[in-house]
């Protein structure tokens, strides 16, 4: 993180709170333009928007707008920023600095195009300079400036509801419950709990902030008791219940939740079933999956074509062992399928056992040019253990940054190592951890002497203890498993040796436990 910015950006918004304050701030900030739905601009950028090159479209856009007089009109050259920024920021800046007196559409476009992050209040900071009235919106705007998270989005958001407070405009829902969420975004329960209870103007939207904020942290006592509290209930204020209980690692609960809604004749719709299905998954309720998948069905939700909601029946089924009906599903998907709903099926396919299939699927991946990620080489190198697919997996491991871009983790180094090691290539194994490029883990290391001690390799059984005995010299299981080793070599005094070392440090192993 830089360490020179945000001392600056908070000193100016501490200045910024010393500017006059306007003695009609609600006047100011209603009494402004209402953008045209109409504008000339827009169909020019809609057609824009459907081409291959848009960078090209949005310079003849440009021209277009200079030579007709639309860039003198604020509400136009805001159209124009706006889409400028999701093609080219650098041509948004150069738009906007063309500009001689932007309105606040325009200002508050730069602001959203440069959100989260600091450089989002930097604009803001320039508005309020040049005497630019802000409107509703630029605070809702500067409050998601501050949800990018660490130390600095929570100072930011501290100073930002300073500015909403100096210019009167805490009571405007819009503002207020942007604040909320980015307040539960950041952690700081303590802050959003404070404002809503104090403020007299709330809606369902505040209501259901501050719920799915305790259900994020798994405090389910106070979001049960929020929720019990409601003056009014909607769809995501159920949704946000049963998703905190399922997060909170309570999917009974979460599952008990639905019946309840259900009861009183809630319809759910797509993102509430995705969080029933995945109580159902964690719970290995099939017979309550199904049903939630004919309800799907016979209600037109779009499983065929929603990836999210066809990306939960796929792992329901996978985890409740129905590897046919998750298959059946990721089959018949016809929308635009992404990575998670493909590591959704290769992940069911390994853990049921089927890691040959799996691979198959990689391959089935690169054919429909489908990019994969580390989760999804981790679950087919997974399926490559369990099915003992050894030069399989290799391959699969050294295509990842040779063929795809993807450089392996630790646990890809790991899973290799044991797939190596179980099948008796312990010096291979122990090749592949001395190369990673991070430390291995613990675990690792006594993976491998497990192997070592299956296989009678007890060369590279005595380097990996030795290994594991510098790695935690505090833990005297590791000593034991030294002592144990050398000794079913043969080499009493070695083991005498280690067990005295184990003394000397005084460290005793604990009765009963076991260390690999």
């Amino acid at each position: 993180m830089q360490t020179t910015q945000p001392p600056k950006l908070l000193k100016n918004l501490h200045k910024l709170t010393q500017l006059p304050q306007s003695p009609t701030p609600f006047k100011t900030l209603h009494n402004l333009p209402t953008p045209n739905p109409t504008h000339p601009i827009l169909p020019l950028l809609r057609r824009a928007a459907q081409h291959h090159h848009p960078i090209n479209d949005l310079r003849a856009v440009h021209a277009h707008t200079i030579t007709s007089g639309l860039s003198a009109d604020p509400f136009g050259a805001s159209r124009l920023i706006k889409f400028s920024l999701q093609t080219s920021p650098a041509y948004a800046r150069a738009v906007f600095a063309s500009i001689d007196h932007p309105d606040v559409y325009t200002w508050n476009a730069m602001i959203a195009g440069h959100s989260p992050g600091p450089s989002a209040v930097r604009y803001y900071f320039n508005m309020r300079a040049r005497a630019a009235p802000p409107n509703n919106y630029t605070f809702a705007l500067l409050a998601k400036a501050a949800a990018g998270g660490g130390d600095m989005g929570r100072s930011l958001v501290r100073e930002v509801h300073g500015q909403v407070v100096k210019c009167g405009v805490e009571e405007l829902l819009v503002v207020k419950n942007t604040l909320l969420r980015v307040y539960c975004e950041l952690g700081l329960l303590k802050e959003a709990e404070l404002m809503f209870g104090l403020s007299g103007n709330l809606d369902i939207i505040s209501w259901n902030t501050m719920l799915s904020g305790y259900g994020r942290i798994g405090d389910l006592k106070i979001a049960r008791n929020l929720f019990e509290r409601m003056p009014k209930r909607s769809l995501a204020s159920w949704t946000a219940l049963i998703d905190a209980f399922v997060t909170a690692g309570h999917p009974l609960d979460a599952l008990r939740v639905f019946d309840r809604m259900r009861a009183q004749r809630v319809e759910p719709d797509a993102v509430n079933l995705v969080s029933v299905l995945k109580a159902c998954a964690e719970t290995s309720m099939l017979h309550v999956g199904r049903s939630v998948h004919r309800y799907i069905d016979r209600k037109g939700l779009g499983r065929e074509v929603n990836v999210v909601l066809a990306t939960a029946l796929v792992d329901m089924y996978a985890k409740c062992g129905c590897v046919d009906a998750a298959v059946e599903v990721f089959d018949g998907f016809r929308g635009k399928a992404d990575v998670v709903l493909w590591n959704a099926m290769i992940g069911g396919l390994t853990v049921n056992g089927h890691g040959k299939d799996a691979v198959d699927l990689l391959k089935r991946m690169r054919e429909r040019e489908i990019p994969p990620n580390g989760s999804t080489f981790l679950s087919v190198l997974c399926g490559c253990v369990h099915s003992g697919e050894v030069e399989c997996g290799v391959e699969v491991f050294e295509s990842m940054k040779r063929d795809h871009g993807v450089e392996p983790q630790r646990e890809h180094y790991g899973c290799v190592a044991n797939l190596l090691g179980r099948v008796g290539r312990t010096r291979e194994a122990e090749s592949m951890l001395l190369g990673m490029p991070m430390e291995v883990t613990a675990s690792q290391w006594g993976a491998l002497m497990s192997a070592c001690k299956m296989h009678g390799d007890t060369e590279v059984e005595e380097r990996v203890g030795r290994r594991m005995v510098k790695l935690e010299p505090h833990d005297g299981g590791r000593y034991v498993l030294l002592s144990n080793a050398l000794a079913a070599a043969g080499r009493w005094d070695d083991a005498r040796i280690t067990r005295v070392a184990m003394e000397d440090q005084g460290v005793k192993k604990e009765a009963g436990c076991s260390f690999i």
